[in-house]
């Protein structure tokens, strides 16, 4: 419940957002995840672990910078919050970034430790990377954690349109050990409130594109149809964002539904924020490069992740909805 909630920021919070920002200023032509994780380690964002609202604003601000980034950012956080402090450092070692399999529409089994199959949609891939993976396990699904450059790991990296930057890919394991971890419905939880993050940071740039521009664009209707294009933005976000809040202020962790309501109410407000910006900046959101056109495929991809629409209103309808 929101009764008794502190919405505002502490002063670390705000610290650790501007900290997010500055990442995304910087990051060099042709970054890699490794350049996203190294910078965030020395402005002290992965010692955050332990407060995730933290961590949240923090992927929220570096996605209005780079969506891409922010991507890489807040699944490696997943996998450290998921692992443990002692755990994380034991395989997060030596730069390797963590990365997580959005998608089950195909899975890998598990007999003894060792995996075999297949993980579809695994990202962000590195060369040196600790995956957390969905495998089935007696008829139960189970996740567990496997270091990439392990053997029997064979790695068929996906082109994407979208999140430019991240490495997707399906992995096949043959016979690889593993460790097993939390609760797959906690990781999921803790994966669709950073990706809320990273819509709130799409959305907030699309806003700020428009403002920026507020004195060139006057869209179809004139001045008055701007404004009124912009404040339906503005509404909608704030109001995703104290569901995003929310999620991440819970005591122990996300619950799946709170993390389902926050991932549905920021996509949402993140897709239409863009709609508005392609409506006020008019045909020249569509040129090639543009940040617009580049936000439109962004956009479109953290909504497929993590959960799907239908995935993400039954969630919430498990938990909230009385049982008849």
């Amino acid at each position: 419940m929101f009764l008794g909630m502190d919405f505002d920021p502490t002063a670390r919070q705000v610290a650790r957002s501007e900290a997010g920002r500055s990442i995304g200023l910087h990051l060099p032509s042709g970054w890699s995840a490794e350049d996203v994780i190294a910078s965030a380690s020395g402005a002290g964002l992965i010692d955050d672990g332990d407060d995730f609202v933290a961590t949240t604003l923090a992927v929220e601000a570096l996605a209005a910078e780079s969506a891409a980034a922010a991507m890489v950012l807040a699944l490696h956080m997943a996998v450290v919050r998921t692992l443990g402090n002692r755990e994380a450092t034991a395989l997060l070692q030596n730069g390797a970034v963590g990365s997580l399999s959005l998608s089950t529409d195909q899975i890998p089994s598990i007999q003894g430790a060792l995996l075999t199959g297949r993980a579809s949609w695994v990202g962000p891939v590195t060369a040196h990377g600790v995956a957390i993976v969905g495998a089935r396990l007696d008829g139960d699904i189970t996740a567990r954690a496997v270091v990439l450059d392990a053997s029997g790991v064979e790695v068929q990296s996906i082109d994407t349109s979208g999140l430019r930057g991240v490495t997707w890919a399906h992995v096949t394991f043959a016979d690889t050990p593993s460790v097993s971890v939390g609760a797959p419905a906690d990781i999921m939880a803790l994966a669709r409130t950073s990706i809320s993050a990273i819509a709130l940071g799409i959305g907030s740039r699309a806003l700020r594109e428009c403002l920026a521009g507020a004195g060139r664009y006057r869209g179809a209707g004139g001045e008055q149809t701007v404004q009124g294009l912009l404040a339906d933005t503005a509404t909608e976000l704030d109001a995703a964002r104290l569901l995003a809040w929310k999620a991440a202020a819970a005591q122990g962790g996300p619950s799946l539904a709170d993390a389902s309501m926050a991932k549905l109410a920021a996509t949402t407000a993140a897709q239409g924020a863009v709609a508005r910006a392609t409506q006020v900046i008019g045909v020249d959101s569509f040129r090639e490069g543009h940040v617009i056109e580049r936000l439109t495929q962004d956009v479109r991809a953290i909504e497929l992740f993590a959960g799907r629409t239908e995935a993400l209103r039954e969630a919430v309808a498990q938990d909230e909805l009385p049982r008849t």
